[in-house]
């Protein structure tokens, strides 16, 4: 036997080089060509990869592009390109993003001994660079208007310098009606004079002076005059960071008064603004399904900082929890198209009606802006005061209101008063007086709903009443054509008589219900009648069959024989005292219960003269020695619904 040894050094060295030639292996950079998928992007890409711990990481120079020349001769074509590089899965370097809705008319022109197809559509881009993720240096996004291949005109432009993903110096963002040009400092605040003018010259120019962020004042010029709005330039409290958009400009919009508000174009500003952001969300949305980015440029400024403390933060949190049930219920009845219409006519569910609008507008909606501020975060950024101000400019509601109330050409009034526990005092703070504004407005919704409820209930009843009247006068009228036709044909007297029967008992049952008076048991009473004259309905047109039902049952309980004696076939009853039950006790006894009815047991009555019909048709082929033995003697006509199994409810 020949033994091997093996020096465990070797092997430890062995070992070691086989793991790292299979991590080199693993992070050795590979080629891709082909199709590629970003979000809602199609087209074909070349770039390099690794592959870390099982998944695909970007790394060197990436190009993905999209365009297809038959698509745009025939009908409209979408291209694009994004070109730029990856370290490490993160962008990086400079980049290039292309995107383009085009089509052509199909002319074209010969350059160079090639064809050239002229195309029109909007070409939008964004270059510059990227460090680690985060824009870096100068970036330019545009949008601009292609017809025959040549720029028309420029719907977007934006120019924003940056230091690893921190907006710098100057900028400038314009579309087709506005430009703004700004300035930031080394941190990304707001700094300086922000300029917002017109395109065209003629609309008014706004300047917006930041100090450190903090905006101070806003001068508005225009061909008449020029005004100065100042804004926080005699704050010198705390201050919090926030970006400039939607929710700042709401926040300032609580420091000024209507008048300067209304002065304002500034929402050309945010909306400038905005249009910046979604460019450079769409680029970042791209960077992000591919590696990591952070590209999302933030404007920062600086605003008063009024924190809440845990008190008060509960009190916002329930002014929203009153004011989303008040919302609700106010809605319904706003909306309800039956109490539309009532209001028209009725004044008393006009007054209902305008009690919730006078309350909608009076404390809903102030309390309204309220949510919306908490939902943006931008409570803490108000003095409670300059809130309180904001929200109500002409001073808290009362409790008391005087509800306007319209009918056809003639106006009155008429006062209401909000039942509730909650008041206002002057004397409370604001956040204080706020809960009870949002508590007071929603017991007064709750307590008119209540009393709409019950409107709308009376008016459910009504309606139903007519309808219900309706559908009697429909009953009687069938039943009396239907009994008028019976009683002029040939049918045998024995069926006529109960027709009459239940003919005079309808009309008893009409002349009952007319005598009632009382509304409330005028409807129970309505179903009633309906009920009651449907059965007699469907009653009657079974008292027309019963003489068909005999016949029939008298063929089937018939069977031919042979008669030797006679030489021939002849007629034989068959199974005589179940037929003889029927024709001798149940038939006059239906008939006979027509003479006493009442409404409790027309159903019933009905049910059984088809049900007994049906059972004795069924027991023509059934074993019956045993039955017919009971009926022998039997003469009670319920014993023998008993025993032919056929239900009995009627009152005796």
């Amino acid at each position: 036997m020949i033994r091997l040894t093996i020096n465990p050094l070797l092997f430890f060295v062995v070992c070691c080089c086989i793991g790292i030639t299979n991590s080199l292996n693993a992070q050795e950079v590979k080629n891709y060509n082909g199709p590629l998928q970003i979000g809602k992007y199609n087209g074909k890409a070349k770039y390099t990869y690794k592959i870390v711990d099982n998944d695909t990481v970007l790394d060197g120079d990436f190009l993905v592009v999209r365009s297809n020349l038959q698509e745009l001769l025939q009908k409209q074509d979408y291209s694009f390109q994004f070109k730029g590089s990856f370290v490490e899965g993160t962008a990086n370097g400079p980049w290039k993003f292309q995107f383009g809705e085009f089509n052509s008319e199909s002319q074209s022109e010969i350059i160079d001994y090639q064809y050239r197809v002229l195309v029109s559509g909007i070409q939008k881009s964004a270059s510059g660079k990227i460090n680690m993720g985060k824009p870096n240096g100068k970036w330019t996004i545009l949008e601009e208007q292609i017809e025959n291949s040549e720029i028309v005109n420029t719907l977007f432009k934006s120019v924003i310098s940056f230091d690893n993903g921190v907006p710098q110096q100057n900028f400038s963002i314009n579309n087709e009606d506005y430009t703004l040009i700004g300035r930031f400092l080394r941190d990304g605040l707001a700094h300086d004079e922000w300029s917002l003018f017109p395109v065209n010259g003629i609309d008014q120019s706004e300047s917006w002076f930041f100090r450190d962020g903090l905006l101070m004042s806003i001068r508005v010029d225009d061909d008449n005059d020029h005004k100065t709005i100042q804004a926080y330039n005699d704050y010198n409290g705390k201050t919090q960071t926030i970006n400039l958009n939607e929710s700042y400009i709401k926040a300032l919009e609580i420091q000024l008064s209507q008048e300067n508000i209304e002065i304002l174009q500034y929402k050309s500003l945010p909306r400038l603004l905005t249009q910046n952001a979604n460019r450079y969300q769409e680029i970042d949305a791209i960077l992000s399904s591919l590696g990591k980015s952070e590209f999302l440029p933030e404007f920062k400024v600086k605003v008063p900082y009024y924190p809440l403390n845990t008190i008060e933060r509960n009190s916002v949190d329930s002014i929203v929890s009153f004011y989303q049930k008040a919302k609700i219920l106010s809605e319904t009845i706003l909306h309800n198209s039956q109490l539309n219409l009532l209001k028209l006519s009725d004044s008393t569910t006009a007054y209902q009606y305008n009690s919730v609008l006078a309350l909608k507008n009076q404390f809903l909606k102030p309390i309204k802006n309220v949510v919306d501020f908490d939902s943006l975060g931008i409570v803490e950024f108000a003095a409670r005061e300059q809130l309180q101000k904001h929200l109500f400019p002409n001073g808290f509601p009362s409790k008391n209101l005087t509800i306007e109330i319209a009918i056809d050409s003639t106006t009155g009034y008429k006062a209401y008063e909000i039942p509730t526990s909650a008041f206002i005092d002057v004397s409370k703070s604001t956040i204080e007086n706020l809960v009870a504004i949002s508590k007071a407005g929603l017991d007064g919704v709750m307590a008119i709903a209540d009393e709409v409820k019950e409107t709308l209930a009376q008016e459910k009843r009504q309606n139903e009443l007519v309808y219900l009247e309706e559908q009697i006068i429909m009953e009687n009228d069938s039943l009396i054509k239907f009994s008028d036709s019976l009683l002029v044909t040939d049918m045998p007297v024995l069926y006529k008589k109960p027709v009459q029967h239940i003919k005079s008992f309808a009309n008893r049952t009409l002349n009952d219900y007319s005598k009632v008076k009382s509304a409330q048991n005028r409807l129970v009473q309505a179903r009633k009648t309906v009920t009651c004259l449907a059965g007699l309905n469907q009653l009657v047109r079974t008292v027309e069959k019963m003489p068909k039902y005999k016949d029939t049952l008298k063929d089937t309980y018939t069977d031919r024989i042979w008669n030797p004696f006679m030489a021939t076939l002849m007629d034989e009853d068959i199974k005589r005292r179940i037929t003889t039950a029927y024709n001798k006790i149940l038939e006059p006894y239906f008939l006979n219960e027509t003479s006493a009815l009442d409404c409790d047991k027309v159903s019933t009555l009905n049910d059984q003269i088809n049900s007994t019909y049906l059972q004795i048709l069924e027991l023509r082929d059934q074993e019956t020695k045993k039955l017919e033995r009971k009926l022998k003697k039997e003469k009670d006509p319920l014993a023998i619904l008993q025993m032919l199994n056929v239900q009995n409810t009627v009152k005796q």
